[in-house]
């Protein structure tokens, strides 16, 4: 069976040339890229690019930075939480969803962070679908609440918090992904190494920069090299463990 590259975390409504992107991607062996949500008007981006590309899957919900952004956002949660419903069969997981603590600084900002949050395990609960996590400085109550949902899977993006919980999350069987940050993190260097093999997965979290240069999914075959030399695992046996952890995680992509 030929192994396969899979970027679990892209924010693809993002770049100006997502042709080129998909391209330079697919060159570099990544054939399949989750493409996540992040804000009310990127639901319906997202699902549209999902649409036209074959190498895109949807995965759609709130990322914890909207409450800084849009205002509105907890009136308009009904209504993205019935979109998310009504494009069920088009999605394969919920996200980018989460608590952040870290780049939100206003506190008075944190409860409706986490009516959002609970809302957005509840549906992803719902409809039987795992979740992409953001817990930047929130780690505590991200783990704390997830106990209260039966979720069918949960990745852990770029994780980079307190070792307390990175032990936590893999005692309970999170999933981790693992950004281009590993070439210069010791936090994610952490990650990569303490979390076993069946457990890893890659994104590019692009277009997020890297030490100036701009994350794209092509990237992710670095990444996985990183960790192969980290973890003193042969690549080859490493992309085949994490495509097989990535059948697991996200099944509505094969």
């Amino acid at each position: 069976m030929v192994q396969i590259l899979i970027d679990v975390h892209c924010h693809i409504n993002l770049y100006l040339t997502i042709d080129q992107v998909i391209k330079n991607a697919c060159d570099a062996g990544v054939e399949k890229i989750i493409a996540v949500a992040m804000s009310s008007i990127s639901q319906e981006r997202v699902l549209e690019i999902a649409r036209r590309y074959n190498e895109v899957y949807a995965s759609l919900g709130i990322h914890p930075e909207e409450v800084k952004m849009n205002e509105k956002i907890e009136q308009q949660l009904d209504s993205i939480i019935d979109f998310i419903r009504n494009n069920n069969q088009k999605i394969c997981a919920i996200g980018e969803i989460g608590l952040d603590h870290h780049f939100v600084k206003n506190k008075e900002l944190y409860p409706i962070q986490k009516r959002i949050f609970d809302k957005m395990l509840l549906l992803a609960q719902e409809l039987n679908l795992p979740v992409n996590l953001h817990t930047k400085g929130a780690e505590k109550t991200v783990f704390d609440t997830l106990p209260s949902y039966n979720i069918p899977n949960i990745n852990i993006h770029w994780y980079s918090g307190p070792e307390k919980f990175l032990n936590l999350g893999i005692d309970r069987g999170y999933f981790f992904s693992i950004t281009p940050a590993i070439s210069y993190s010791p936090a994610v260097k952490k990650v990569a190494l303490k979390v076993d093999k069946e457990h890893l997965l890659l994104e590019s979290d692009g277009p997020v920069k890297y030490s100036g240069s701009v994350g794209v999914p092509a990237m992710v075959k670095n990444i996985l090299n990183s960790i192969s030399m980290l973890k003193e695992i042969n690549s080859d046996e490493l992309e085949r463990q994490i495509e097989e952890n990535t059948r697991r995680i996200f099944p509505k992509i094969f």
